[in-house]
């Protein structure tokens, strides 16, 4: 299926079309369940904000599958949307920061109108890509992750690269886990108001090798690789590919 265009006048009657359009697209690609409705919602909060508040006339809506994701845009001639202050992002692009792996927001100005949208959303449940089951010796992975989203998004991931990855969102979770020590533990540090810091510690003395993915630094015995959240999936995988296969 190759990328499609499609411009819709920036009124409120457009707002059912633009929810057809983008309906039928996920249909023809196969997306069901959460894939679909979290797509389906996305753009059309994003429309209704160009449509509602961005003073435009036209608003364009392009869908281009990837391999495992689709790329959306949201394109309109209008400015972008200050009046609520920086606080309160309008709520189409808080669903697309939810739920997007990438977003690029480039706004309208006054003195140069059309704000571009663009969210990189990856997808599992297309027809023609398969939930194949795990080979034999595939690397168990835990992650502790207390966003539900960003660790819902970041498992995909790793499974899609080959990995076994238990996600978990609390300590207590993850010290049971660790009956049966994985080959390797991502940890976000401050899950459980902070005690993942802990919980990364108690792991390593298990022999388990901790990806420490958080906002704050680690001090050297709690983790073995660190990164800097948000991190991007490729530096996550980067990293549990280093400690896992350091010769490969």
């Amino acid at each position: 299926m190759s990328a499609q265009t499609r411009w819709f006048p920036a009124v409120p009657g457009s707002l059912p079309e633009i929810r057809a359009f983008v309906r039928d697209l996920a249909g023809e690609s196969g997306l069901n369940g959460d894939d679909a409705r979290d797509v389906l919602l996305a753009v059309s909060e994003a429309a209704d904000n160009a449509v509602r508040r961005a003073g435009a006339s036209i608003v364009g809506v392009t869908w281009e599958p990837r391999d495992h994701a689709v790329l959306l845009t949201i394109e309109d001639d209008g400015v972008f949307d200050h009046e609520a202050g920086a606080s309160a992002r309008p709520l189409g692009l808080r669903l697309l920061f939810g739920i997007a792996d990438e977003v690029q927001v480039r706004p309208g100005k006054p003195t140069w109108p059309g704000t571009v949208v663009r969210a990189l959303v990856r997808v599992w449940s297309r027809a023609g890509v398969p939930d194949l089951p795990a080979p034999p010796g595939r690397p168990r992975v835990l992650l502790l992750d207390g966003d539900r989203f960003s660790g819902q998004s970041l498992a995909a991931f790793l499974q899609a690269e080959g990995y076994e990855v238990t996600l978990v969102t609390t300590v207590a979770a993850a010290e049971s886990a660790l009956r049966n020590p994985p080959a390797l533990a991502i940890v976000d540090l401050l899950t459980s108001h902070g005690e993942g810091t802990r919980f990364a510690a108690v792991a390593r003395t298990f022999g388990v090798p901790v990806v420490a993915v958080s906002a704050i630094e680690p001090a050297a015995h709690v983790a073995d690789a660190y990164l800097p959240k948000p991190a991007h999936p490729l530096r996550v995988l980067a990293a549990v590919r280093d400690l896992l296969s350091p010769d490969s």
